[in-house]
């Protein structure tokens, strides 16, 4: 995930074999289409997280229960006098209820633009990242801190992709009244809006001992279990 790995992050767990979003045994190519993921049966590509408009759609079923689990979105383009396909999106069902965990974007050199993260499967996003185009680099995340289907925390990075500066929305009414100012990727001050109004009414240094990040990096969606590939002891 590049750049993801050295910026700090919300502790999440979201582990899957690296088939879920590399490949499978079983697919199948389709240009139908669903008006958003409301299928009861077999579940179809959400034309609400990406374009579908022209799109070719390669589906994989990776546990076998003739349903499918990763939609892949290809674009056709022409380039050199050949026809190209292009991947510019993938939806990944995770645990296989048919609702969409995990979604990623792609540009037309194959970098990220976008990813979107249900780590509670409750089919609501928990996490939404944005890359650069150009670089590549991540420059916001925005996050649901209490799992209410909105997002309250919006962290931004420099063209390094290094934290800069964490807002966060303490009583719901979608301003910012926290404001936390990173120097580096360490925290160095908090600044406080008490009365909601829009407006900071104190500041606080932070020391050197308390300095750290939001939280550990997002894994990525197509890491093994850790200890997945470790045999185990035999017994005495």
């Amino acid at each position: 995930m590049g750049n993801r790995f050295a910026s700090p992050f919300l502790a999440a767990v979201c582990f899957v074999s690296i088939a879920a979003c590399g490949g499978s045994s079983k697919k199948s190519t389709t240009n139908n289409v669903s008006k958003g993921d409301t299928s009861t049966s077999i579940p179809k590509v959400d034309p609400t997280l990406c374009d579908t408009k022209g799109k070719k759609i390669v589906t994989f079923d990776l546990n076998r229960d003739e349903k499918p689990d990763v939609w892949k979105l290809y674009k056709t383009i022409e380039e050199g006098g050949a026809n190209l396909e292009i991947l510019t999106c993938k939806q990944v069902d995770l645990d296989h209820d048919g609702h969409k965990d995990y979604v990623v974007g792609f540009n037309r050199k194959g970098g990220m633009i976008f990813e979107k993260f249900d780590f509670t499967f409750d089919g609501k996003f928990d996490a939404f990242a944005r890359y650069d185009e150009k670089t590549g680099s991540l420059f916001q995340v925005q996050r649901d801190s209490d799992f209410d289907g909105k997002y309250d925390t919006t962290e931004l990075y420099d063209e390094n992709g290094v934290l800069e500066s964490v807002r966060r929305d303490s009583n719901g009414d979608n301003k910012p009244d926290v404001w936390e100012q990173y120097e580096k990727g360490k925290l160095v001050a908090i600044l406080y809006d008490d009365d909601f109004d829009g407006k900071v009414d104190r500041r606080e240094e932070v020391a050197e001992k308390k300095k750290k990040a939001p939280g550990k990096p997002l894994p990525k969606p197509d890491a093994p279990t850790p200890g997945a590939d470790k045999k185990p002891k035999a017994k005495k």
